[in-house]
């Protein structure tokens, strides 16, 4: 399909989305704040965990400056078909509203979407990771600001990785004293006959500096090197298994080739810029369809849930997780189930050359286009999602986009390492169930079925949808998985 051809659509579709609930017509340029009343602002929200943070921040943006905001928390279900009709119908559309970075080409084509005009200059990588940034953006320009964010990260059992490392270090010493011996015999010493206590040197201690350095020494440093960790090493007391986690979601699988599917370029808005089906990506979903055989993970018997409580229980070394399962964690620490310590990694490599890119989802203030009262509208949303961010998570649980200079948990700088090297999903309105999509192609490649047909089956149904065109793609050769976790036969 030629790009005139793909104009004249997306045109007709900006008509019919216009049409479907009335015409819009852009307001232009300056808003006369003198001429309007701005004593008070609507903002909309729809995740009924950020209840408590909203609230408490609209309290605190009054006493700062007199404006009065009504917070309301409203079903996700047609969320942006209900701000459009109660923008038009009604004088309770919102002038601000909070939504999944996905959606904002079409709230952009709907006329909801404002570009936000950063007065105070915080959209920057001094203030958010570039991810964040990258959510925000449709069409290079910015379209709300970067408020809370999920993705995925390695938790790992802290306690068990120090009692292997500690174990190392011993392993090492009594292989040095082996050879040093063997030395002496080679060189014709004779054998101390009787050795009292006296004679023998006490053993040197083992320093925390050594124990840490160790660990970082023997810690994965990517996919492929997790499964040679759990060849390498015995499992602790207790543990059952190294690695667990909830293979039946897209959201924790991704990573594995997220990396190599890229679906709208940077921003997640171009329909010129699709690249799923590609040799990287089917070696990186060969080496995942491997982890299968390795760890043996039954989906259907699995979820998030009793993964969470594996691992609190002490039964897993290793899962993928969120920040729920960080704050599953936090509230067995502090209520004593669990005792030991924990850590967030974030592992960027697949194998030494192929990277490891997890998913994320960025929520997004986005000022309402059809609002008279921007200019308030996107300092509250400023406001929210920097000045007063230090409370979001001691409010909701969730983690801030915002970049902070002390972490109330030490495991969320962590996670926010995860989030500056993950991807976002796509903003085409078009490829609007892509998550479903990928997580079909996943699974199917969990249980067996051949990559070569999956991802070239996946990336067909993206362009055909996005162009409306039947699309083949030119078959293209498995590459081999030569990774050392295989055992010649």
């Amino acid at each position: 399909m030629t790009k005139k051809i793909l104009s004249i659509i997306l045109i007709c579709c900006i008509v019919l989305l216009a049409v479907s609930v009335g015409t819009y017509v852009p307001r232009s340029g300056e808003n006369n704040l003198s001429d309007k009343d701005t004593h008070s602002i609507i903002v909309w929200y729809t995740d009924e965990a950020m209840e408590p943070y909203m609230n408490e921040a609209a309290i605190a943006y009054q006493e700062k400056t007199g404006i009065a905001v009504s917070v309301k928390l409203i079903s996700g279900l047609e969320y942006l078909e209900s701000i459009q009709e109660a923008s038009l119908h009604t004088e309770e559309g919102p002038d601000a509203y909070i939504v999944n970075s996905d959606s904002l080409e079409k709230a952009r084509l709907a006329g909801l979407a404002s570009v936000v005009e950063d007065p105070e200059g915080v959209l920057t990588t001094d203030c958010f990771p570039q991810v964040a940034l990258n959510a925000v953006t449709y069409n290079d320009k910015l379209l709300g600001y970067p408020f809370t964010y999920e993705t995925t990260g390695f938790f790992y059992n802290d306690t068990y990785l120090t009692e292997m490392a500690e174990k190392a270090i011993e392993a090492a010493r009594d292989t040095e004293a082996g050879e040093e011996a063997m030395e002496e015999l080679e060189e014709g010493e004779e054998p101390v006959s009787e050795v009292s206590s006296e004679d023998i040197p006490a053993e040197e201690t083992i320093t925390e500096e050594a124990v840490e350095n160790k660990k970082e020494e023997i810690f994965p440093k990517s996919l492929v090197g997790l499964l040679e960790f759990a060849n390498s090493y015995d499992p602790a007391e207790n543990m059952e298994t190294f690695l667990l986690w909830d293979v039946a979601d897209v959201m924790y699988n991704y990573g594995f080739a997220g990396a190599y599917m890229n679906v709208g370029g940077t921003y997640g808005d171009s329909r010129d810029e699709i690249n799923i089906y590609n040799t990287d990506a089917m070696y990186c979903l060969s080496v995942y369809q491997d982890f299968n055989q390795f760890f043996s993970i039954d989906a259907t018997e699995v979820d998030y849930e009793s993964v969470e409580a594996d691992f609190v229980s002490g039964k897993i070394m290793f899962t993928i997780g969120g920040s729920n399962m960080m704050n599953t964690i936090e509230q067995a620490k502090a209520d004593g189930t669990f005792t030991g310590e924990y850590g967030v990694a974030s592992i960027e490599m697949l194998n030494a050359t192929l990277e490891y890119k997890p998913l994320s989802v960025t929520t997004v203030v986005v000022v309402n286009e059809y609002s008279e009262k921007q200019e308030v509208a996107e300092d509250f949303a400023r406001f929210i999602s920097c000045e007063y961010a230090e409370n979001i998570y001691s409010r909701s649980g969730k983690l801030s986009a915002h970049y902070m200079e002390t972490y109330p948990v030490a495991a969320m700088e962590n996670m926010m390492h995860c989030y500056e090297n993950s991807v976002s999903l796509p903003k085409i309105v078009e490829n609007s169930n892509y998550w479903i999509l990928a997580e079909m192609c996943y699974t199917n490649i969990w249980d067996g079925s051949d990559v070569n047909a999956e991802l070239m089956s996946l990336s067909a149904q993206v362009k055909k949808e996005i162009s409306g065109e039947e699309t083949n793609e030119s078959p293209l050769e498995t590459p081999v998985v030569t990774e050392s976790y295989i055992k010649e036969e």
